[in-house]
Order: structure tokens, then C-alpha cells, then sequence
């Protein structure tokens, strides 16, 4: 199944990553807008789009308004979100909103276009087996999420703390884990 050529959204504040998107994508026959924030997606023509990716963390902003604003104003368009850190409820989240499907970055234009197109997962080509030493524990996707959005919060951890949802002693016991002795 390919993906139809469209209109297509792209709403990501990392200009390079945006800009090699957008040139795979008018190579593949789609007309693409590329925004950074949500302020300039309230500036471009939403309507009537047919495919939006939208980045889940934009600088001050959170894609999932993106996600809302989109479906609000082309109901019919198909938008998947991406996402260097992913979580289950962020991605049902997403889902609630209005997107199709939910990727993490990297991804290839390919896998991009299979999610817009809506082709389950079932009929995408299988990926090599991992040894179970290849595959990230889950202890380390929370530490590397939890060291990120420290870095996003400029190390205040009460500020980290209430982004992440959590107590701000929780998140002192959780950092002390993560230090070596």
C-alpha cells in the first residue's frame, strides 16, 4: 500500500530534521508546509491538508496541541506524531486527539508513509531480531526521559518534577538511583 500524494504538514522545531523531511517528501510527488511552533501553525492554511507529522515536543509547546488544533480544522487529515521519548500515555493521548499512529525517532520516510497510510503494522516488512543485550531496559528509557527533561527544565527539579507529574522528592530519590557510587 504507498501513501497517495498530498498536502502534508510538518510541525517540528528541529529545522534540519524538518528540512531533510520535507525534501523526502516532495520526492515522493507531496506538497509540503513546514512549521516550527504552534504559533505559526495558527498562521498557515490548516484546512483541507491531508497528512500532518507532527513532533510531540516543540520547544514551549506540546504536539499534542498541534495534534488537537490539526484535527479541529481538517478533520479528515491523517497525522501521525513522532517522538524521540515515547510513552504509552502520551501516545493514547495522542491517539484521543485525533492522530493514527504514534512513532519514535529515527524513523524512515518509509515508515512514515506506511503509519499515514494507515497499513497496520502486521504487513510492515520485519525488523531483524535483537539479542536481548541490544534492547534498551526499561529502567534506561526512564532515566534518559527523566535526564531530558531535566535538561528541558535547565536542571530546576521542582520544575522537572511537575512536567514529569511527579513529587519533587520522588524525582530527588529517582535521580540518586541514576548516580553512580
Amino acid at each position: 500500500m504507498s501513501l497517495p500524494p498530498g498536502r502534508m504538514l510538518i510541525v517540528d522545531d528541529d529545522e534540519r530534521f524538518s528540512r531533510t523531511l520535507a525534501a523526502e517528501l516532495r520526492d515522493r510527488g507531496h506538497d509540503v508546509t513546514c512549521v516550527d511552533s504552534l504559533a505559526a501553525l495558527h498562521a498557515v492554511e490548516v484546512s483541507g491538508i491531508d497528512y500532518a507529522v507532527v513532533d510531540l515536543r516543540l520547544r514551549r509547546d506540546s504536539g499534542l496541541d498541534a495534534v488537537a488544533w490539526i484535527h479541529g480544522s481538517s478533520p479528515d487529515a491523517r497525522v501521525v506524531v513522532l517522538t524521540g521519548y515515547g510513552s504509552i500515555a502520551t501516545a493514547v493521548r495522542a491517539v484521543q486527539l485525533g492522530a493514527c499512529d504514534y512513532l519514535t525517532k529515527p524513523v524512515w520516510p518509509e515508515d512514515l508513509e506506511r503509519a499515514l497510510a494507515g497499513q497496520p503494522a502486521s504487513e510492515a516488512p520485519e525488523e531483524p531480531e535483537m539479542a536481548d543485550w541490544q534492547r534498551p531496559s526499561l529502567a534506561r528509557h526512564e532515566r534518559e526521559y527523566i535526564e531530558y527533561v531535566l535538561a528541558e527544565c535547565d536542571g530546576n527539579v521542582s520544575q522537572a518534577a511537575r512536567r514529569l507529574g511527579l513529587h519533587r522528592q520522588s524525582l530527588q530519590r529517582k535521580l540518586r538511583k541514576f548516580t553512580p557510587r
